[in-house]
C-alpha cells in the first residue's frame, strides 16, 4: 500500500501541501523505497568494519569479542521484532473478524508497520552477515584457533594493553606535548616507568619528524612497527607490578571458560 495515496484520498485542507504536491511526493516515493532497500541498515559496511568495530585496538580477540557483541545486539533486536510481527498477525485476524470501520483501519495500520518492519529485519540480517564475514577473516588472518576460548583471549591482553598505552601516550605527546595523567597511570599499571615511556615516544616522534623533513612520510605501518617494538621491550614489565601487589598468577585458568576441550590434550 502507498500510504501517501491514501493520505491524498482521505485528508484535505493541508496548509501548504496541495493534491498536486502530494501526488508528486507520492510518485517519487517509488524511488525512495528502492533506494532504502539498497541500504537497509543504519551503517555502511565500511563504517561497521573500520569504525563500529573499534579497530584502534590491535588485539584480534578484542575485535572478535566486539563483533560477537554487535551480532548479539542485532539478534536480540531481531527476536523482539519477530515476536512483535507474530503478535501483529494475531491482532490482524482478530480485527478482521470484528470487521468494523475502526478495526479495518487498525488492520491497515498493522500491515503497514509489518511491511516497514521487513526492511529492518532484512537490514539487520545483512549486518549480521557482514559481521560474520569480518569475524572469520579476522580470525583466520590473525591465526586465531577456530575453537578459541576465554583463556586465549586473556593471554593476549598484555600485548593489547601495552600497545594501547603507547598508542594513546604517543597521541598525547603529539597533541599536548606530554603524557596525560590517565595514560601515565595506564603505563604504571603495566609496569612501565613514565619517564622511560616518554623518552621512547619522544625518540620515535623525532624519528618521524626527520623522515618527514626528508620527504619520506611515515605511514600507519610505521606506527604499528613502533607499537610492536614496545611490546617486545616492555612485554614482561607487568610481572614487576604483580610482584609488588603480591599476585602470583594473572590468568587463573580454573575460572575461565574453555571451549576447546582438546587444547591441553
Amino acid at each position: 500500500m502507498n500510504e501517501l495515496v491514501e493520505i491524498q484520498k482521505t485528508i484535505s485542507g493541508l496548509a501548504t501541501i496541495t493534491p498536486e504536491k502530494l501526488a508528486k511526493i507520492s510518485e517519487r516515493m517509488v524511488e525512495m523505497d528502492r533506494a532504502n532497500n539498497s541500504l537497509g541498515r543504519s551503517n555502511t559496511q565500511t563504517t561497521n568494519q573500520l569504525m563500529t568495530l573499534t579497530m584502534l585496538t590491535d588485539s584480534p580477540y578484542r575485535r572478535l569479542r566486539q563483533i560477537l557483541a554487535q551480532i548479539e545486539r542485532k539478534r536480540t533486536a531481531l527476536t523482539e521484532h519477530y515476536f512483535r510481527y507474530q503478535k501483529s498477525e494475531i491482532e490482524i485476524r482478530d480485527w478482521e473478524e470484528e470487521d468494523t470501520e475502526l478495526s479495518r483501519i487498525k488492520v491497515e495500520e498493522a500491515r503497514a508497520g509489518m511491511e516497514s518492519g521487513k526492511k529492518y529485519i532484512e537490514g539487520a540480517l545483512k549486518e549480521i552477515g557482514i559481521f560474520q564475514d569480518a569475524y572469520e577473516e579476522i580470525r583466520q588472518n590473525n591465526n586465531v584457533p577456530e575453537l578459541w576460548d576465554e583463556e586465549d583471549a586473556e593471554l593476549d591482553e598484555i600485548r593489547h594493553h601495552i600497545r594501547q598505552a603507547f598508542r594513546q601516550s604517543h597521541r598525547d605527546m603529539i597533541l599536548h606535548g606530554t603524557i596525560t595523567q590517565g595514560n601515565a597511570e595506564y603505563m604504571e599499571q603495566y609496569g612501565i616507568h613514565l619517564q622511560t615511556a616518554r623518552n621512547v615516544i619522544a625518540k620515535y616522534i623525532a624519528t618521524c619528524e626527520n623522515l618527514i623533513e626528508e620527504g619520506k612520510m611515515p605511514n600507519i605501518d610505521h606506527l604499528y612497527g613502533f607499537l610492536d617494538n614496545c611490546v617486545e621491550v616492555f612485554g614482561e614489565e607487568y610481572i614487576k607490578v604483580m610482584n609488588h601487589i603480591g599476585i602470583k598468577e594473572l590468568v587463573r585458568s580454573e575460572w575461565l571458560f574453555k571451549g576447546n576441550i582438546h587444547k591441553d590434550a
